[in-house]
């Protein structure tokens, strides 16, 4: 078993030291006139919770968007592409990282990051993440391979704060077969500190695997983050959710808080990751009012185009 020698939820230090008070570079991240009237928003203690993502002042630099989301289990080639040109692709760089904003919704701060792989083909034009992975799953070894790089690469390019990377279930299981799981490795090695999220929707044909995967996680003294709940096509873990430091609620449910029941369960889903110390975070918000209603519902954590103009890339 890995042992982190820091504390996953002390995100006011790192490998090199404390960080620096963010002032004026954080002026951007800071809400604009049009916020004005959002509603007033209070911080809840929570059982066992300690300062994770609370404090965006630590914050000293901004970064790029991020996050595959749902990939499909074909293994069939998509839109002309085949395993070869997905090969070549990864051989000869042809992707990069996008950084989006995770964003505190009490203070409108940015709190931290998600990762996103982005490819393109021979001739430049980007090609959809999630066509890109419906092939490596032909082939386990290369999508392996492709996601140690992917998780390198995203790291090393990171902005120092908090970073939220993807993990694709399959790939995770195949290096959890060798000696010593190298994602392990790298995650905690990384100079920031780092959430693994896990799809739901890419073990939901495998739901009762889901838990183990978290606890896997757990066991490796990683954090762990609970990918696209709500999604139409994710089912519902309770050991999974349980077991997650983070839950991340898909965009679709943002649509979904117009209708009073959903709304209600949602309001029960954020009250029972509080009083777990666990956080929650909703994806998809687009427009002001989505950002007021997911303060007033009592969300910690927002992601979604409305921070569009925080989003940073790597180099190819």
């Amino acid at each position: 078993m890995n042992t982190r020698i820091h504390d996953p939820f002390d995100f006011g230090t790192h490998a090199g030291g404390p960080r620096a008070p963010h002032d004026a570079a954080l002026s951007n991240d800071v809400l604009g006139p049009e916020f004005d009237n959002l509603p007033p928003a209070t911080p809840r203690p929570r059982p066992g919770a300690t300062a994770w993502l609370e404090d965006p002042a630590a914050l000293t630099s901004r970064a790029p968007a991020g996050g595959l989301g749902p990939i499909p289990q074909s293994d069939r080639p998509t839109h002309g592409l085949a395993l070869s040109d997905v090969r070549s692709m990864l051989d000869d760089g042809r992707f990069w990282t996008e950084y989006q904003a995770i964003v505190d919704a009490r203070t409108g701060r940015t709190a931290g990051f998600e990762a996103l792989g982005r490819f393109a083909a021979s001739d430049g034009t980007p090609v959809s993440p999630a066509k890109i992975f419906a092939i490596l799953h032909a082939d386990p070894a290369l999508l392996l391979r492709a996601e140690l790089r992917l998780k390198f690469h995203q790291i090393e390019h990171a902005p120092d704060a908090p970073l939220f990377v993807n993990l694709d279930a399959g790939s995770w299981n195949r290096a959890a077969h060798s000696h010593g799981n190298p994602f392990v490795g790298l995650i905690s090695s990384a100079p920031q500190r780092v959430v693994v999220e896990i799809t739901e929707t890419c073990v939901s044909d495998h739901a009762l695997r889901a838990a183990d995967i978290v606890n896997s996680l757990r066991e490796e003294g990683l954090t762990v983050a609970l990918d696209d709940l709500g999604a139409v096509d994710a089912l519902f873990s309770f050991d999974a959710v349980a077991g997650t430091d983070v839950l991340k609620f898909d965009r679709a449910v943002v649509a979904r808080l117009r209708d009073k029941r959903c709304r209600a369960l949602v309001q029960t889903l954020i009250r029972m990751t509080h009083d777990t110390g666990a956080y929650t975070v909703l994806e998809g918000i687009e427009r002001p009012d989505e950002f007021a209603l997911a303060r007033e519902l009592g969300f910690d954590f927002v992601q979604g185009y409305l921070f569009s103009d925080r989003t940073h890339a790597s180099e190819h």
